[in-house]
């Protein structure tokens, strides 16, 4: 055994199941998942075929199957670190399980839009390994290594000039790396990824009509919509709450541009027609397929919930004009991850 997780849990890491009085209401309903899920059986599949696939695509769905009881795993994985026994013996045992069928039929592509679905799973990884034997450990840490050096291979073909560098899928790409080479104990890969944000943050992050930099992004211009948008910032907010010694303050305050951007959209202050101008064929393609997203309508501003409610976390800069969201309509995993990385309305559940 190897100890404990090397990604940062934040409150979750320093909760004692044995001293705590009151559980926090967030940990409570993953325990609770957890316990529904100890039967829970895994659908592992050699690959994902979501990038570039309708909804109704065979792989598309094949793979939306093998996918929907990630949260089941991830909530296993929770309760195997944190809860009273026997709820924590037998949710570590089903965790490993579904984590090794995945870890031993799953091959790694490398590409970040089916991928970064396998997050969760990555840091269920975190969670359990250190806690099982010595041959499932190093199963399930080589296959978190197989996400950094495929993601790598993929990229490595890719031109300089290419749009996948600059847009969503570099964010992905960057959220997927930045867990997995952690989670493996890659050292010279993690060392990478401070620059690999940095050179990120400004191709991601454009100028607006007055020359500037307003914290639009590269997926605003070229889809002409929030939902992509809200793509290119998120994973980096998550990068920020699972490894924050990997964001400079330049990273970070790129990051909260492009919160702000979202700000008067969100208030209604402002209103944007989703893809009314995109410049990529597939989203007319999946608009014209029936595909609700991609409907020339206005930005709803829940679709900024998620993004929002983990981001208050880390951004206290947001809270004034986000309170009004942190409210019981999230999955348990948005909503444990907000808790233990430190929304304020939560904090005084946790034990100090």
């Amino acid at each position: 055994m190897s100890g404990g997780p090397r990604l940062s849990w934040a409150l979750l890491a320093s909760f004692d199941p044995g001293r705590a009085g009151r559980v926090p209401v967030d940990l409570e309903r993953e325990w609770q998942v957890a316990g529904e899920s100890l039967n829970l059986v895994a659908r592992p599949i050699e690959r994902f075929e979501l990038a570039g696939t309708l909804n109704h695509h065979p792989g598309h769905v094949r793979s939306d199957r093998a996918k929907d009881n990630f949260p089941g795993i991830f909530a296993l994985a929770v309760a195997s670190r944190s809860a009273r026994e026997p709820l924590r013996s037998h949710s570590r045992t089903a965790a490993a399980t579904a984590l090794m069928s995945w870890a031993q039929v799953y091959r790694v592509t490398g590409n970040p839009i089916d991928e970064w679905f396998l997050v969760p799973l990555l840091q269920a990884i975190d969670l359990v390994a250190g806690s099982l034997s010595p041959a499932q450990e190093a199963t399930l840490r080589e296959w978190a290594a197989q996400f950094v050096h495929s993601g790598d291979r993929f990229y490595q073909r890719l031109a300089d000039s290419n749009p996948a560098r600059a847009n969503n899928w570099m964010a992905r790409r960057l959220l997927i790396r930045a867990v997995a080479c952690t989670v493996a104990g890659d050292a010279a890969a993690r060392a990478a990824m401070p620059t690999l944000l940095q050179e990120f943050a400004v191709r991601n992050y454009v100028a607006g009509p007055s020359g500037q930099r307003d914290g639009r992004t590269f997926d605003f211009i070229q889809r002409d919509a929030l939902h992509y948008h809200i793509a290119a910032v998120q994973p980096l907010v998550e990068v920020l709450l699972y490894a924050p010694d990997l964001v400079d303050r330049n990273v970070r305050a790129a990051i909260l541009s492009g919160l702000e951007f979202l700000r008067p959209f969100f208030l209604g202050e402002q209103q944007h027609t989703e893809f009314a101008r995109t410049s990529i064929a597939f989203d007319i393609e999946r608009r014209d397929d029936g595909n609700p997203v991609f409907r020339d309508a206005p930005w709803d501003p829940d679709h900024g919930r998620v993004l929002l409610r983990l981001a208050r976390a880390a951004f206290p800069e947001i809270r004034s004009w986000t309170e009004q969201i942190v409210d019981h309509r999230y999955d348990p995993r948005t909503k444990l991850l907000a808790a233990i990385y430190g929304e304020p309305q939560r904090r005084a559940q946790w034990p100090p």
